[in-house]
């Protein structure tokens, strides 16, 4: 037998079986400390304490903090002439002016009762002024179908966008009168990618307008890094709610996801970024339907 070679067979294994036990080590260690929970202790001081300043939570606090990556992202572009040829149909008239900076343009279409416009390829917004009044009663249910209905129809859905919220008020932008607003979200791997949206605006005309802004996956950075806690965010979120709402407030839904905020890196808005990078963030939506963004990783 040639000892020499079998000594380095049995070095080469030894090597191999350390290398496999320190691997499943850290994968263990690795899932052990990417949830963490926080004290019960500490979620009712927080519930309290928001309770005394007018703020109630109607709705579970995310006890587990959870180790996750960046996304990064880009803004979806609409293809003007083919979406207004779907929803206005054949013949209609187009105009096209400038819009904000860097060249940007807004097209707007027009036919009969019927307007879209496009912004810097980004920003879709549809308004239908039909005066014609529907022969229903709206409630929940019929709406919904209603906007499912519309959007599948004008292939403005996808997979990865769900119902999160439907609102009854007054939208001053879109009409005089209350309208149910629904709110479509985007998600990746079952998770909120903000800030992009479809609003769907349905009154007794009808569907009177969508808004869309929709964002596109490119990749997802290597690095996880953990994030703050669900209660460090409410924490951080209740002074600005509290100046922006009257009391009574309720916190409706807390989760955590992906944001895409184009300030991060400019001082101006989504009309100069194309793409960047959707931080992880908590999402703190209240009564009214209003949100708030939290940036979810440790300073």
């Amino acid at each position: 037998m040639d000892w020499s070679k079998a000594k380095n067979l049995l070095i080469i294994a030894f090597i191999l079986t350390n290398i496999f036990l320190v691997y499943n080590i850290r994968s263990e260690t690795f899932r052990h400390n990417e949830i963490q929970t926080a004290g019960n202790k500490y979620l009712d001081d927080v519930e309290q304490h928001l309770n005394n300043n007018g703020i109630n939570i109607d709705t579970d606090i995310p006890e587990e903090t959870v180790s996750l990556p960046m996304l990064v992202v880009k803004y979806k572009n609409f293809d003007s002439d083919k979406i207004a040829k779907t929803l206005l149909g054949k013949d209609y008239n187009k105009k096209t002016e400038a819009f904000g900076s860097n060249d940007l343009k807004r097209e707007v279409f027009r036919k009969d009762n019927k307007k879209l416009i496009i912004e810097g390829n980004k920003r879709l917004v549809y308004k239908n002024m039909n005066d014609d009044e529907q022969d229903c009663t709206l409630d929940e249910k019929i709406v919904m179908k209603m906007s499912d209905d519309f959007l599948k129809q004008y292939k403005l859905m996808q997979d990865d966008i769900v119902l999160d919220q439907i609102y009854y008020g007054t939208e001053e932008h879109i009409d005089n009168e209350p309208v149910y607003k629904l709110i479509y979200n985007q998600i990746y791997k079952n998770k909120f990618l903000g800030e992009s949206y479809i609003h769907v605006y349905i009154n007794h005309r009808g569907i009177i307008a969508v808004e869309a802004m929709l964002l596109e996956h490119e990749k997802t950075q290597q690095q996880r890094k953990k994030i703050i806690p669900a209660t460090e965010a409410l924490m951080k979120s209740m002074g600005t709610i509290l100046e922006e709402n009257e009391k009574p407030i309720s916190i409706k839904e807390i989760e955590v996801g992906y944001y895409f905020s184009p300030a991060y890196y400019t001082e101006s808005d989504w009309k100069e970024i194309d793409s960047g990078t959707a931080l992880p963030s908590w999402k703190i939506t209240i009564q009214n339907g209003k949100t708030y963004f939290i940036e979810a990783y440790k300073n």
